[in-house]
């Protein structure tokens, strides 16, 4: 890859860690300092603390997945850095453009990814 793709394809990281920074802190302001109501006078309150507990819930899920998409793309634009971006970590061959256009913190080629994923779900993770 050449430094001009290269620094396209930074770019674009740096687009998505922004974005994905934000929608994060967002998150935070929304569910994690947002005090939780415990008051449980009648069944409607219960059913509200409830509606509460499981909303707060889906957020910290939802925020947990983008941490780790967070993770990806500080790696990737770590392998930006070091020169050894675009390249797949199980056949060291050229990751196609087209993916990386489309999830620009690739690690593997399809047929890579593939593989490490079927071999995750053969330990059950």
């Amino acid at each position: 890859m050449n430094s001009k793709e290269a620094k396209k394809f930074e770019k674009l990281l740096l687009a998505e860690r922004d974005r994905l920074s934000e929608g994060l802190r967002r998150i935070e302001e929304a569910t994690l300092y947002q005090p939780a109501s415990e008051n449980f006078t009648d069944a409607a309150n219960a059913a509200e603390v409830g509606t509460d507990h499981f909303d707060r819930e889906t957020a910290l899920t939802i925020a947990s997945g983008e941490s780790e998409t967070l993770m990806e793309i500080t790696e990737a634009l770590e392998r930006v850095k070091s020169g050894g971006y675009g390249v797949c970590e199980g056949c060291q061959k050229e990751i196609p453009r087209k993916r990386l256009e489309v999830f620009p913190a690739a690690r593997f080629c399809i047929a890579c990814q593939s593989e490490f994923e079927r071999k995750e779900m053969r330990r059950g993770r």
